[in-house]
């Protein structure tokens, strides 16, 4: 096709929306948050049904041998994760397929310190 003088050629399809990208870290998703807004995605979400609960306000004491302990720091340093932390989830886990509830998949954050 031979262009005109004074004229371009454009595209007439519909623009190329961006997809939302798979993150391979926190660090990498904050990043890429930092340069874009969630208005350019609003296509690619959905809603969820999230039951949000009050504060944990509980606590237990559990003792360990020295080997799960260990053990435990391990599996949760593996996650990026505390060691109480992976413990409350996989106890958390447990209850909510004791109870017959479906399990959600969460991400967690690590708090600073």
């Amino acid at each position: 096709m031979a262009r005109t003088p004074g004229r371009t050629l454009v595209r007439t399809g519909a623009p190329k929306k961006p997809r939302l990208p798979r993150f391979n870290s926190d660090q990498e998703e904050r990043d890429f948050w930092a340069r874009h807004s969630v208005e350019e995605f609003a296509g690619d979400l959905r809603d969820l049904d999230v039951a949000i609960r009050p504060p944990r306000t509980e606590q237990i004491a559990v003792r360990l041998y020295k080997d799960d302990l260990d053990a435990l720091r391990s599996l949760a340093a593996e996650r990026d994760m505390g060691h109480t932390t992976l413990a409350r989830i996989v106890l958390e886990g447990w209850l909510a397929q004791s109870r017959g509830k479906t399990r959600v998949t969460r991400r967690h954050a690590r708090r600073s310190a």
